[in-house]
């Protein structure tokens, strides 16, 4: 199973843990999650990791045992369980449904259903209806929509529900999905090769290599200006995600080979997870 779920330990299990454990572990975050202790978060935080999990793995079948995922797969990344053979797709549908019904479950009891019932539907949108080839709008709406939820699902399991009627915790959010709906189209340049055999409508391939880095460039810094703003980070502090993102600007800029496709996405990740961060240095001087 932790062949479906490699390649997004970056992108999902890291940063939502990151994202999470900074909101209740910040100033702000304590004071509206009615102040649990560090050690009440601690014993929650191999819950927080299996939600993560169980509904990363519920994503990535769903996705990957599409026959137009095989085919994709078959080119970008032969390892993964279906297009290497390790399993049918009627044993990897068998297993989702498993999932799906565990990852239900798991959530009614760590006070997090409605966060797992909303990914849920966001993954069937953007699986099972296509969500993710139709264009680049609906694509990277739903990947912010859904990469939000996985962050509200992991504060909603650390603060044991206390951050159900959180309004810091819904700007937040909002925030993040904004933030990440307007940049997400990073990961389409290192995978170009895989969308165009599956017909996928990417804004790499729509709208073409030059606009899309060029966009996310932009925007990342945008974004770099506008979450240190929300929580009123000192300007020491906020120059770490401009830098980050400035790095990753000038990659994906001026490199147009696979390699620094790929650099670009792993600084993207590194970018997110140090946006996720602030709140920890809100109100904080230097």
């Amino acid at each position: 199973m932790f062949l479906f779920t490699k390649s997004d330990f970056k992108t999902v299990i890291l940063p939502q843990s990151v994202f999470a454990l900074s909101l209740v572990f910040s100033e702000p975050g304590s004071a509206q999650l009615h102040e649990l202790s560090p050690g009440d978060i601690a014993c929650r935080m191999p819950y927080m990791l299996a939600w993560l999990c169980l509904h990363l793995l519920v994503e990535n079948i769903s996705n990957q045992s599409l026959s137009s995922s095989i085919m994709e797969d078959a080119i970008n990344k032969p390892w993964r369980p279906l297009p290497a053979g390790r399993l049918t797709v009627t044993e990897a549908r068998n297993l989702i449904r498993v999932a799906v019904v565990a990852a239900l479950i798991l959530s009614i009891f760590l006070n997090s259903f409605l966060p797992s019932t909303t990914l849920m539907t966001l993954i069937w949108l953007y699986n099972d209806l296509d969500g993710s080839s139709i264009g680049p709008l609906m694509r990277n709406l739903l990947n912010g929509a859904g990469l939000a939820c996985f962050g509200w699902g992991a504060v909603c399991v650390l603060s044991a529900g206390a951050a159900d009627d959180s309004n810091m915790l819904r700007d937040w959010l909002i925030l993040i999905a904004a933030m990440i709906s307007t940049t997400v189209h990073v990961q389409d340049l290192a995978d170009k090769d895989g969308d165009k055999a599956r017909k996928r409508k990417t804004a790499a391939l729509v709208y073409g290599e030059g606009w899309t880095r060029w966009s996310v460039a932009i925007v990342a810094i945008f974004w770099s200006l506008v979450c240190p703003a929300f929580w009123d980070v000192s300007l020491p502090y906020a120059t770490a995600p401009l830098g980050i993102s400035s790095i990753m600007s000038a990659v994906i800029l001026l490199g147009r080979s696979q390699f620094s496709s790929e650099l670009g996405l792993r600084l993207w990740c590194l970018w997110v997870t140090i946006v996720f961060l602030l709140p920890l240095l809100s109100g904080e001087s230097v």
